[in-house]
């Protein structure tokens, strides 16, 4: 079976965990075609061996022969399409992203007719959605999403079309699965699949109880708000003026970098605290295998974004790594307080830093922590098991009738 995945941009400077399910796709004797919505500005980032890469860069040439390919081939999905753009308000800066993704939907949907594909995936119910809905309608193949939050930057009732029209949905957690109740028609098409990952062979190289006499803190995730940084920078801080002897190294890169770095001064913290800039994956395992706790204090943005599950308090844990992370989102799931890690609420710095000094106070019982983790990364979250899950379904094809119902059902706006 040859299925393409629309991702946002390639090569990815995150989003660890679609590579790992492609990768595990291709092992389960899939082939595989990635088809980015746009290429990365530097070239650099996460690729895939062993998948096919489209490798088109799209100009105004392509959108208007593709235009004109998609009008005389299939009308109405066409206009239908001008119906989804015109959910934004006319001119508007979501009118023209969406009538600018419309054109690159085209494109990529006249570039896909000549090959056999025989489905669409997609991650987040966002751009790369929206497209594979677009695509699906113009080439009459069936797609599937993942859904790990729901996105702010398109309009509700065009999402729920999107979810609608899909063959199936899977969510990445079920606080996702009850947001996930309004926008698919039936719920037994809305299914749990985990993001996961596979039990490296070697864990955290840094002995408990600990011999050395700083603590090493590590942090990983693009440097936005969501991720809630800062809040680490303040907890460091009270850290420091508890006179609790450590280091705290931060992975990533973003816009917010310069506003943290600054705060971080601020702060006076900058002999604690290092931004590392963005790392590769086989980096930041090396990094997790030489730090005592890995720290994910997300929150709820300004602007609506959040996080579901992230993926590095998979791979911590599966490395035997303790963590302390915020009780937000899809975390829970992963996290049991006082057994496989440590929750506090989010941005509450307070909080934190008391719960990072009990842990150093208590190194025995975060190395318990650490490897009840493990154990439930292996039980729930393995790579190969859910993708076993995501090939199964994948290869259950939706009644022709049934999904072309769905997607006519889609268009009926509101």
């Amino acid at each position: 079976m040859e299925i393409a995945y629309i991702v946002s941009q390639y090569p990815a400077r995150s989003e660890t965990f679609i590579a790992r399910e492609v990768k595990e796709l291709l092992v389960q004797g899939n082939r595989l075609l990635i088809a980015p919505l746009r290429w990365s500005d530097t070239g650099e980032g996460i690729r895939v061996e062993g998948a096919d890469v489209l490798g088109l860069q799209w100009n105004p040439l392509d959108w208007v022969l593709s235009l004109a390919w998609a009008a005389a081939r299939r009308p109405r999905q066409v206009l239908q399409m001008g119906r989804d753009i015109c959910t934004a308000p006319l001119f508007s800066g979501l009118w023209r992203r969406l009538l600018v993704l419309s054109l690159v939907s085209l494109a990529l949907a006249r570039e896909l007719d000549d090959r056999s594909v025989d489905h669409l995936r997609a991650h987040f119910l966002d751009s790369e959605a929206i497209a594979a809905f677009w695509v699906s309608c113009l080439l009459d193949i069936p797609f599937s999403v993942t859904v790990h939050t729901l996105s702010t930057r398109f309009p509700t009732p065009l999402l729920r079309h999107v979810a609608q029209a899909t063959s199936f949905c899977a969510v990445s957690g079920n606080g996702t699965k009850r947001m996930m109740k309004g926008m698919a028609n039936r719920q037994n098409r809305v299914g749990l699949i985990r993001n996961g990952v596979s039990l490296p062979s070697t864990v955290r190289s840094r002995a408990f109880p600990l011999v050395a006499p700083v603590w090493r803190l590590l942090a990983v995730g693009r440097l936005v708000e969501k991720k809630g940084f800062d809040t680490l920078l303040d907890a460091c801080a009270l850290l420091r003026d508890w006179g609790r002897p450590f280091r705290c190294d931060i992975i990533g890169d973003g816009p917010c970098r310069d506003r943290l770095t600054e705060h971080a001064r601020r702060l006076r913290i900058e002999r604690h605290v290092t931004f590392c800039g963005a790392q590769p994956n086989h980096e930041v395992y090396r990094a997790l295998r030489q730090h005592d706790v890995l720290v994910a204090p997300c929150r709820l943005a300004s602007d609506g974004d959040r996080d579901g599950l992230p993926t590095v308090l998979m791979e911590a844990l599966s490395c035997g790594v303790p963590v302390v992370a915020s009780a937000f989102a899809a975390i829970p799931e992963l996290v049991t307080d006082g057994e496989t890690g440590r929750l506090v609420p989010p941005n509450a710095p307070v909080a934190l830093a008391r719960t990072l000094r009990r842990l150093f106070d208590q190194p025995r019982h975060a190395f318990r922590m650490g490897r009840e983790g493990r154990e439930q990364v292996r039980r729930r979250f393995r790579l190969e098991r859910e993708v076993e899950t995501l090939d199964a379904r994948i290869r259950t094809p939706p009644r022709a009738s049934t999904f072309r119902d769905f997607r006519e059902q889609a268009y009926a706006l509101d």
